[in-house]
C-alpha cells in the first residue's frame, strides 16, 4: 500500500545531534508502535513499556523449546512477549512489516524559540542553533511525502492503515506536545474490521510501576477558530517568538515569520493556560510533564517533590515529605511525559483546492487513574478541561484578547472512547 502524507504543522523525527534533516521511518514507526500500545491496553491486555527495564525480550532457547512440546508458535510467543512487541519486534524477535518514506517535495520550518506573556521558560521549537544562522531550516520537516507499506497478512495491513490514520490525524513523530506532527493523508485510508490479537498470558494491568496510556482514557478536541482572528493571533505570537536566547533577552522578535505558513506556532500558548488551570503543584507537574532538574524528584510513596539524596546510603534518597530513607531509584519520579497534547493552529484546508481557509487546533491526550495520595480524581480533570475548552474566557485569555476567537458551538470532542469503535473503521 502507498499513501501521500502532506504536513499541516511541521513534523519532527530527530536525527544527528537532534537535528532533524528527514523524515525518519523509525520515527513514524515509533509512533505507530505508541499508539497500537495504548490500543491493545485499552481492550485490557499488556503492552510492555519498551523504553523500560521489564521490556520484553525473547529467549530463542525456550521458544523452540516450547514449539517441541507441542505449543504453537503463537502460544510459545504469547508466552514471553506481548502483543506489540510481536508486531513491532523486541530483542530476539524482528518487525513483521516494512516501512518506506519517500519524499516528493521537502522544505523546513523555522526553530522559534516562543515566550508567552507570563510564562516562566522558554519553549525552544526544535533545534536550538546558538548563532542563530540556520533557524530558518531548524524547526521541523513541512511538504509532501509518500508512505510504502508493505505487511505479511491482510489484518496486519489493515492494522498498521489504523495505527497510520491515528498518528496521522494526531500526532505523528516526536514533539507532538509541543504542535508539532499534525499532517493529512491524500489518500482515504480504508479497513475492514481488524483482528486485535490479545494474548491468553497477560500481566495484570495493576502491574504497571506507573500507569501507561490505555485508549479508553483517551479524550480528543477539535477546536475551529474564526478565521477573522487569525491575523491578530499571529501578530500576537509573532511579537513573542524569537531565533536566540540573546534576541529573546533584547526584545527582538521574529513577528510576521509565519505570515504565510499554513500553520501558527500557538501550542505553547494554549499549554501555559492548561497548566494554570492545575493549581496543585504535584497535580500539575503529573499531567503536563516536567524533566528532570527542573524540579526535585517525586517520591512514588508519598507523592511530593521533596526527595534528596540520603547521605547515609550511596545511591540511594531521603524523603523529606515523609522521612523515609534508604529509597531506591524505581521508587523515585525525576521526569514524566506530558499527557495532554496541544497542536499548532493549522489551515485544514491548506491542501484542499477551492477551499476558504478553515483553521482549527487540536487537544488530545489521555488522563489515568490518579494516586490516590495526589487527592484529587480523574473526573476532576476531566470536568476542569471540559468546562474550560468550552468556556470563551478560556481562549481569550490564552491569546490575550478581548474578544473569542474560538467557534465554541462547533468544537468536537469525545471522551474514554471504545476501542473496538476503531477498528471497525468507524
Amino acid at each position: 500500500m502507498e499513501f501521500k502524507l502532506k504536513t499541516l504543522t511541521p513534523i519532527w523525527t530527530g536525527g544527528v545531534e537532534g537535528k532533524c534533516d528527514r523524515l525518519h521511518e523509525t520515527g513514524i514507526i515509533g509512533s505507530l508502535r505508541w499508539w497500537y500500545e495504548a490500543l491493545v491496553r485499552g481492550l485490557g491486555g499488556y503492552a510492555c513499556d519498551p523504553t523500560s527495564d521489564e521490556r520484553c525480550q525473547l529467549n530463542q532457547e525456550k521458544f523452540h523449546k516450547a514449539i517441541k512440546r507441542g505449543k504453537t508458535v503463537q502460544e510459545a510467543l504469547d508466552e514471553q512477549i506481548c502483543p506489540a512487541c510481536q508486531l513491532f519486534g523486541c530483542t530476539g524477535w524482528g518487525r513483521k512489516f516494512r516501512f518506506h518514506v519517500d519524499p516528493l517535495n521537502q522544505s523546513y520550518a523555522p526553530f522559534v524559540i516562543a515566550k508567552p506573556d507570563g510564562s516562566q521558560k522558554p519553549t525552544f521549537l526544535g533545534y536550538y542553533d546558538k548563532s542563530g544562522k540556520e533557524y530558518e531550516k531548524n524547526g521541523g520537516l513541512i511538504g509532501e511525502y509518500r508512505l510504502t507499506l508493505l505487511a505479511q497478512n491482510d489484518n496486519q495491513l489493515n492494522l498498521i492503515k489504523l495505527l497510520l490514520k491515528l498518528a496521522a490525524n494526531w500526532g505523528i513523530g516526536a514533539g507532538v506536545q509541543k504542535g508539532f506532527g499534525i499532517t493529512y493523508i491524500e489518500d482515504d485510508i480504508q479497513f475492514s474490521n481488524i483482528k486485535i490479537p490479545l494474548s491468553q498470558n497477560q500481566t495484570p494491568m495493576g502491574s504497571y510501576n506507573l500507569p501507561l496510556p490505555r485508549i479508553d482514557q483517551f479524550f480528543f478536541y477539535k477546536i475551529p477558530f474564526d478565521n477573522v482572528f487569525i491575523n491578530q493571533i499571529k501578530d500576537i505570537i509573532g511579537r513573542n517568538i524569537y531565533k536566540t536566547v540573546k534576541d529573546l533577552r533584547e526584545g527582538k522578535s521574529l513577528n510576521n515569520i509565519f505570515l504565510d505558513y499554513a500553520c501558527v506556532p500557538t501550542a505553547p500558548w494554549v499549554r501555559r493556560s492548561i497548566r494554570r488551570l492545575f493549581k496543585h503543584d504535584v497535580l500539575r507537574h503529573f499531567i503536563m510533564g516536567f524533566v528532570k532538574g527542573s524540579l526535585k524528584p517525586l517520591h512514588l510513596r508519598c507523592w511530593r517533590h521533596s526527595i534528596i539524596k540520603d547521605r547515609k546510603n550511596k545511591n540511594r534518597y531521603y524523603c523529606t515529605e515523609c522521612g523515609e530513607g534508604n529509597i531506591k531509584e524505581k521508587d523515585i519520579l525525576e521526569k514524566i511525559g506530558s499527557k495532554i497534547f496541544v497542536s499548532h493552529i493549522y489551515n485544514k484546508n491548506a491542501f484542499i483546492e477551492a477551499k476558504e481557509p478553515r483553521w482549527e487546533m487540536k487537544i488530545w491526550g489521555w488522563i489515568p487513574d490518579l494516586p490516590e495520595k495526589i487527592k484529587y480524581k480523574r473526573d476532576d480533570i476531566k470536568t476542569t478541561l471540559q468546562d474550560n475548552f468550552n468556556n470563551e474566557e478560556f481562549w481569550k485569555s490564552c491569546f490575550n484578547i478581548d474578544s473569542n476567537p474560538v467557534i465554541i458551538n462547533q468544537i468536537w470532542e469525545m471522551w474514554d472512547i471504545k476501542p473496538q469503535i476503531l477498528s471497525e473503521n468507524k
